[in-house]
């Protein structure tokens, strides 16, 4: 497990009970919808509104004396190169705020990748399994759980992995698995398959538009980003 995969446990007890009363699109809208307000709350805690504020009223006039015809060059200098330390001021503020703000996104959309991209392939189906090395054959295994089972030229058992989960990947763990866990594990350093890759069935929302556009990203990210332009409004939030 990763850092961004610790709410995980309490996402998934969450989600459990909204299965009771919504199917899995609208809970992706809850999901989104709940990331905004988070994201939101936490940079409105973290930031100095009441400066930011102050500053935005002093660019305003400062832009005014820029639009004012009878201002001498002098001033408008003066006034462009103060807009431009506010600029810097500002982007310095918030900088910190916003990134921090952006965790709980990140853990929804961590936890959202390994419950709703993917889903388990029925019984008899023809699933492609690929294996790095090349020279090592990957193939299916119904059951329950289904698995893995890698072999290699000679048909020497290699590698069998149980798919607990709908993830179309297994690897050996890299550095960046401290953030981002694999649900399934991770293959031995020592052993001798690098990576295997499972063609499992993507999971699609929407019955239009590209393929791209019909899984879970495009109904989390376009809800997230309304619902946080919503909120930005109505509490006026710099």
């Amino acid at each position: 497990m990763g850092l961004l995969d610790l709410p995980a446990p309490l996402l998934s007890w969450t989600d459990l009970q909204l299965a009771r009363a919504a199917p899995e699109a609208a809970r992706i809208l809850v999901w989104a919808a709940a990331a905004a307000v988070l994201s939101m709350l936490l940079y409105w805690l973290l930031s100095p509104q009441r400066r930011l504020a102050r500053m935005a009223a002093e660019e305003r006039s400062l832009r005014g004396r820029l639009d004012d015809a009878h201002a001498t060059m002098a001033d408008g200098l003066a006034s462009a190169g103060r807009l431009l330390r506010l600029a810097l001021l500002r982007l310095a503020l918030v900088l910190l705020p916003a990134c921090i703000a952006t965790l709980p996104v990140l853990c929804i959309m961590v936890w959202l990748h390994a419950h709703y991209a993917y889903e388990m392939p029925q019984a008899n189906a023809e699933v492609a399994v690929r294996v790095e090395p090349k020279t090592a054959e990957g193939r299916l295994i119904a059951g329950d759980p289904a698995r893995v089972e890698v072999r290699d030229a000679g048909g020497a058992l290699l590698q069998s992995v149980p798919l607990g989960a709908a993830v179309p990947v297994v690897h050996k763990r890299a550095w960046w698995n401290a953030l981002i866990g694999n649900p399934l594990g991770y293959l031995p350093d020592g052993s001798a398959i690098d990576r295997i890759e499972i063609d499992l069935p993507e999971k699609r929302y929407l019955s239009v538009g590209p393929g791209w556009m019909r899984g879970w990203e495009s109904l989390f990210v376009a809800t997230l980003l309304a619902g946080s332009l919503l909120l930005k409004l109505l509490f006026r939030i710099r």
